[in-house]
Parts: C-alpha cells; sequence; structure tokens
C-alpha cells in the first residue's frame, strides 16, 4: 500500500531540504502559519473559532514540508490538484486525518518504540502487543477504505485516485475477510491469558485455542518437524485445579456436555504456554510482510495527511479573513508576475487584507526597491519570499495571480537586531552571511537582500552592495534587494541594464504611503523627514 500524496512516484522521506531553514522561517514569519494551521478553523460569516488546544503535529508538519521544495512543475502541479481535492471535501480531509492521529496515538499506547527493539520486553508480552497491532492496523484500513469508497466520486486529482484505488487493490474485501478470519483464530491469545493461573477452584468460559498439528517422533520420543494444520478459537468450561482431582471432578469430566479441561502441572502448563507462542508467532511471521507495509502505510499516511489538513485550516482562515488565494504557476527563472499580492503571515496573524501589489517583471534578473521609509518595501519583500516558498511546495499564495520560476536554492538575507553576545560588529556578522550563502549557491539561486550592509556609512555600504549584488547576478543568481543604499541604486542605474527592475515605495504629496510599489528611478531621498514631523511635530 503506498500514500504517496506528496509526491507521485514516492513516499516522504530522505527529502533535501532549504539551506538554512531557520533563517527563512524566522526572516519570513511563517512561524505565524505554523500557528495557525495548528489551530482547527470554523468557517463562520464575520469571524473565526478557533479550537482550544492546538494540534502541534499539524504545525511542524507544515513547516517541515513547506522547507522542501519541489523541483519541477509537474510535482507542483500534481500536489495543488490533490491540495484543491482536498479543500474542497472538508468531511473526507478531516476524518481521514483523525483516522490516521488514532492509529499512531494507539500504536505509540500498545508500545511502538520497544517493539522495534528486539529483547526489550519479554517475548510473551510483546507478541501480544503484536497481535492487538495486526488488529488496530486491519480495523483502520477498513474505516479508511469504507472513506474512501464514500468521496471516491468527488475526487478529481490523480494522486487521490490512485491513492483510494491502491487501498482497494492492496486491501480487496476477499484479502480483508481472510485476514480476520485469522485475527479471529487468534482470539485466544489476547483475551484468555488472564485465566491461565493454577491457582483455586471455580470454572469459567474462556476463549481457548484449538491447534491441530503434524510432528514426527524423533530419537528420545523428541517431537520434530511440526506442521501447523488448523488453529482456531473455541469457548471452553476452564476449570482451575485443586491439590488433587475429587470424585465429583471425575464424574464432571465423564459426563459434561461442553469440552472441559482440569489443569494439574505446572510443567505441562507451561510447556502449553510455549508451544501457543511458538504457533502464533508462526502465524504472525507469515503476516510479516502485510504487517510491514502497514506500519509505513500508517507513518507516511500520518504526515502527509497532516499536511493538507494544516493546508485547510489556513485556507479557512484566509476565507474568513477574506484573503484573495490562488494557485501559482511556473514560468522561467527571469520571470516575475503577480497581481495583487500581499503578505501572507500579516493578513493571516491580523486576520485582515493587506495592501495587495501587481508586478510583471520579465526577463530581469535583479530588483531594486527603494523608497520612503515605512512605506511598505520590507513586507513586499517577505509577500514575495513567502509567496515564492508556499508555491515550491505546492500551496496556494494570497493574490489574484502569482507567476514564478522555480529555485531550490532560495536564501533570505535580513538585516538582525544587534544581539549583545556578538563577538563581532554587525557588519561582520552581515559578510559572514553573505559568504555563507555564497558557499551554497547552485543552479537556478535566489538571494534575498533587506537592507542589507546598512549597518556602515552609505558611501561604504553602496560599495560593498554594488560588488556583491554585480557578482551574483553575474553568475545567473536571481536577486530580489531592498535597499536604503541610495549611491548604489542610482549607480546601478545609471548603467541602463536590460537585466535590471526598478521599484519604489510610493508616497504621495502629503507625505501619506499607500504601501504600493510603483516602477521608477530610485529617489535621491528616504523621506526620514517625513518620520520626524510625525514623531516630533513642529511647535
Amino acid at each position: 500500500m503506498k500514500v504517496r500524496l506528496l509526491y507521485e512516484y514516492k513516499e516522504w522521506k530522505g527529502n533535501r531540504p532549504y539551506y538554512d531553514c531557520s533563517s527563512i522561517v524566522n526572516d519570513l514569519g511563517l512561524p505565524t502559519l505554523f500557528r495557525v494551521a495548528s489551530r482547527d478553523q470554523e468557517q463562520r460569516e464575520g469571524a473565526v473559532l478557533t479550537a482550544a488546544q492546538a494540534d502541534e503535529h499539524l504545525g511542524k508538519t507544515l513547516e517541515k514540508v513547506m522547507l522542501v521544495p519541489l523541483t519541477t512543475p509537474e510535482e507542483i502541479r500534481y500536489r495543488q490538484e490533490i491540495l484543491k481535492d482536498f479543500l474542497a471535501n472538508e468531511e473526507f480531509t478531516k476524518k481521514l486525518y483523525d483516522m490516521a492521529s488514532d492509529a499512531m496515538l494507539r500504536w505509540d499506547r500498545l508500545g511502538k518504540k520497544q517493539m522495534d527493539k528486539p529483547g526489550a520486553r519479554e517475548r510473551g508480552i510483546q507478541m501480544v502487543s503484536q497481535v492487538k497491532l495486526f488488529h488496530l492496523f486491519v480495523d483502520v484500513l477498513t474505516q479508511i477504505k469504507t472513506l474512501c469508497r464514500a468521496h471516491m466520486d468527488s475526487f478529481h486529482s490523480e494522486g487521490l485516485r490512485q491513492f483510494a484505488g491502491g487501498i482497494e487493490e492492496d486491501y480487496s474485501d476477499e484479502w480483508e475477510a481472510k485476514i480476520r478470519s485469522v485475527l479471529d483464530d487468534l482470539t485466544f491469545f489476547c483475551d484468555g491469558e488472564e485465566e491461565y493461573s493454577l491457582a483455586g477452584g471455580g470454572t469459567n468460559l474462556v476463549h481457548q485455542p484449538r491447534m491441530v498439528l503434524e510432528c514426527q517422533v524423533a530419537d528420545g520420543l523428541k517431537l520434530g518437524r511440526l506442521k501447523v494444520d488448523q488453529l482456531e478459537t473455541v469457548d471452553k468450561k476452564f476449570r482451575k485445579a485443586k491439590a488433587k482431582t475429587t470424585f465429583s471432578e471425575k464424574m464432571m469430566l465423564t459426563f459434561a456436555s461442553e469440552p472441559t479441561t482440569i489443569l494439574k502441572s505446572p510443567i505441562l502448563l507451561e510447556d502449553l504456554k510455549k508451544l501457543e507462542n511458538q504457533v502464533v508467532e508462526y502465524v504472525m511471521h507469515c503476516f510479516q510482510p502485510f504487517m510491514s507495509d502497514c506500519r509505513e502505510f500508517f507513518e507516511q499516511l500520518h504526515i502527509q495527511s497532516a499536511f493538507y489538513r494544516a493546508c485547510y485550516n489556513l485556507y479557512v482562515r484566509s476565507s474568513n479573513s477574506g484573503l484573495q488565494l490562488c494557485y501559482p504557476s511556473v514560468c522561467d527563472t527571469d520571470c516575475l508576475r503577480f497581481e495583487n499580492l500581499t503578505e501572507y503571515s500579516m493578513a493571516t496573524y491580523r486576520s485582515f487584507v493587506p495592501v495587495g501589489n501587481d508586478g510583471d517583471i520579465r526577463h530581469k534578473m535583479l530588483l531594486i526597491v527603494t523608497g520612503a521609509n515605512q512605506g511598505g518595501k520590507s513586507t513586499f519583500l517577505r509577500s514575495l519570499g513567502i509567496a515564492q516558498i508556499m508555491m515550491q511546495c505546492g500551496m496556494f499564495v494570497s493574490a489574484k495571480t502569482f507567476e514564478s520560476g522555480i529555485f531550490p536554492h532560495f536564501f533570505p538575507h535580513f538585516t538582525r537586531r544587534e544581539d549583545s553576545a556578538m563577538n563581532s560588529g554587525r557588519l561582520d556578522e552581515e559578510l559572514g552571511r553573505i559568504d555563507d550563502i555564497i558557499r551554497h549557491l547552485g543552479k537556478d539561486s535566489i538571494v534575498l537582500l533587506n537592507e542589507s550592509f546598512a549597518t556602515t556609512t552609505e558611501e561604504e555600504g553602496s560599495v560593498i552592495a554594488y560588488d556583491i549584488i554585480r557578482a551574483l547576478v553575474e553568475a545567473g543568481v536571481k536577486v530580489l534587494t531592498v535597499t536604503h543604499l541610495l549611491s548604489f541604486a542610482r549607480q546601478v542605474y545609471g548603467e541602463d541594464r536590460s537585466d535590471v527592475e526598478f521599484l519604489s515605495a510610493q508616497r504621495l504629496a502629503d507625505g501619506r504611503r499607500t504601501y504600493k510599489m510603483v516602477q521608477g528611478e530610485p529617489e535621491l531621498t528616504s523621506f526620514g523627514l517625513d518620520l520626524y514631523d510625525k514623531i516630533i511635530p513642529s511647535a
């Protein structure tokens, strides 16, 4: 059985994440998305009802999946189509994840970690847990098969139809009936174990095995070459022995209408237990390939269904906030087009719709954004970064339309707050991170620079920015930068290069910021006096 809801030809394991994932998460403000995704969202007009307790597995899974980029347009479309099906089938989305979570929880209670460690527990106890786990897998598989059948007609994606069809093929009704017959025959092993005590008398109706064996008598009258012909569970009256058999007990054995057993010998009882354990162990060994498939299936389903459940929570939160979403398209790496692109983390956190931006940037490898302080430049850069990461993991983005190339090597370089524990200056720290990025560049790389190299003088910072950014672009790296280094911006603008695009944060004549990015040559000022007049008004 295969899950394959994240990839068409493989499961979720051994996937290569971005380099320096922590910088991506923190610089783009992604923890907000992970927190929202971990809580159930209920669709309500004008309000969002949030679950009282978060499911941490949802947030952690979303983080893991988002930080592993898809590398082809086909992979992105495959996952997008599956996501559309999950979002359109609320009941299926919730129940599938709940079933997978319940299976994993009950598996843990049976001792999942100990099962994988030989000798960690007594052999008989471990075998009982294995039989109970067998029951668990079969019951949950039946539930999932029933769920898929109920929603099969509403599945349009290749991935979900293959998922449902694979369960029908690998866990057919005939195979299920055979497995359940075996489990019925093993009922004695889990249900009757407490009745094996030799202490005291009394008669109880218990589940006991009926075993038919073939064997040969070897030297020393030892049994050899045992073969199990039949194994089943029967209900028997079980008589716990006293010191010796009385006359009434002998009469009961002679005239009893149902099979009755009186245990007298502890040695014989011990041999019986060993024989039962060996027979059950043999039966479980025969089903070991099925059990291994089930272990892999449920571990994968718990992760992969969690991703789509987390996306559903984000989708509901976005819908309640009135945020516009779309499924992005893939184009060449020198192309970037978007309409009404908003900063998703901010919108999700504040539950409102931020100002969106439009852009049609083609055949450009360098984007320079300048303009007024507090004009929305850094927010705009984050919106681009978040959309890129979400596109590359097959998710929707917060825009009317979004189109970009695929960049499996994604590097943010945002300014950091000064740390009292720093062993060097802030410029040294920034240059150190740039050096680290350069060492890990690869084919189809993109670098987001947010006010980098502004920790020194404007003149020195401009020289450093010009040399580094020019080298990156000449090496085929796409660079998106927000900067207050006006000398750097004017120098690049004066070169009149065809592969560079300039945007500025719009400022109205009265000093108001619209938070819109507009095309135009770099400003000669960041309008810092606007902020001064706002904070310290003139007398």
